[in-house]
C-alpha cells in the first residue's frame, strides 16, 4: 500500500511537471501576432465607466500646468464611446472631446471649445495633431482601435520592465501612411498589458516614450493609476494620474452633440 502510494504521488507530480512544463513551453512559442491578439485595450479604463483624472503638461525647463478631467466610457462589443470633460482650472474649464469608435466605420471626434460655443469635428487629417497641449495625439487619446488592427507583431527577446516579465514586440503599421516607422512595446506576461512602448519616426529616431505605473488590481482588471508619455526630442511630458475610478453603466447621454453644448 505504502508503494502503491509513493507510485501514485510520483505519478500526480510528473503530470502536474507535464502540465507546467508545457505552459511555460507554450508561452515562449507565442508569435508577436498572437501576443497582440491578448492584449487587454488601450485605455486605462478598459469596461464602461467613469474616472477622474489629474492631467499634467510639463514643459522641457520642468514648469507643469495641472487639469483635472472627468472621463467617461461605454464599451459594449462593437462601439466605445469615451467622453473627456475638463472641470479645472477655470480656462478650460467645460471644454469636451468625444470619441466614438464603432467596428468597421471610420472614428467620430468632437472637440468643444466653451470660449467658442460649438463643437468641432476632428478630421482625419488632425488625428496625428497634439491634443490640448499634450504629448498624445487626438488618435492615441480617442482611437477605439486595437494595436493588433493597426499594427503586425514581431516578437523580440523577452525582457524585464520595472521588475515584470515581459515580451518584447516590433510593431510595423500595416499601412503606409502612419506617423510612426515602427513601434517597440513591453507586454507583462501574466496580464498582457503593455507597460511600456517607444515610439519611432520615419528617419528612425524615438520621438516618444509610453510608460505604466503604480498598477492596482479592480475587480477583474489591472488599472494603471499612472501613465506618462515622454517627448524625447522636445523635452515635454504629459503625465496621468487616475485619482479615482468607477465601473458602472454610464448613459448614453453622454455620448452626444447636445451633451458637448451643455
Amino acid at each position: 500500500m505504502f508503494i502503491k502510494i509513493r507510485v501514485e504521488r510520483a505519478l500526480l507530480v510528473g503530470l502536474v511537471i507535464f502540465i507546467l512544463s508545457s505552459i511555460i513551453a507554450y508561452a515562449g512559442q507565442l508569435t508577436g501576432d498572437e501576443i497582440l491578439e491578448k492584449i487587454k485595450g488601450k485605455a486605462a479604463v478598459t469596461r464602461s465607466g467613469r474616472a477622474t483624472v489629474n492631467l499634467i503638461t510639463e514643459n522641457k525647463r520642468g514648469q507643469r500646468r495641472e487639469n483635472k478631467v472627468k472621463v467617461y466610457r461605454k464599451v459594449t462589443e462593437r462601439i466605445e464611446k469615451q467622453l473627456i470633460e475638463y472641470l479645472e482650472p477655470a480656462d478650460v474649464e467645460g471644454t469636451k472631446f468625444l470619441s466614438i469608435s464603432e467596428e468597421g466605420k471610420e472614428d467620430l471626434m468632437y472637440l468643444y471649445l466653451p470660449f467658442l460655443g460649438r463643437e468641432r469635428r476632428i478630421s482625419a487629417q488632425e488625428k496625428e495633431k497634439k491634443f490640448m497641449g499634450t504629448d498624445f495625439t487626438y488618435e492615441e487619446i480617442g482611437s477605439g482601435e486595437s494595436y493588433r488592427e493597426k499594427y503586425t507583431g514581431k516578437r523580440l527577446n523577452d525582457e524585464s520592465f520595472e521588475n515584470y516579465p515581459c515580451y518584447v514586440l516590433k510593431l510595423s503599421p500595416k499601412e503606409k501612411e502612419t506617423k510612426y516607422s515602427h513601434l517597440k512595446m513591453w507586454v507583462w506576461k501574466q496580464e498582457f498589458i503593455p507597460l511600456k512602448i517607444e515610439f519611432y519616426r520615419k528617419d528612425g529616431k524615438l520621438e516618444k516614450v509610453l510608460t505604466e505605473y503604480n498598477l492596482k488590481k479592480e475587480k477583474e482588471d489591472y488599472i494603471p493609476y499612472k501613465i506618462v508619455m515622454a517627448n524625447q526630442i522636445k523635452g515635454t511630458k504629459t503625465i496621468i494620474e487616475i485619482l479615482e475610478t468607477k465601473e458602472e453603466e454610464v448613459s448614453d447621454d453622454y455620448f452626444t452633440l447636445r451633451y458637448l453644448r451643455r
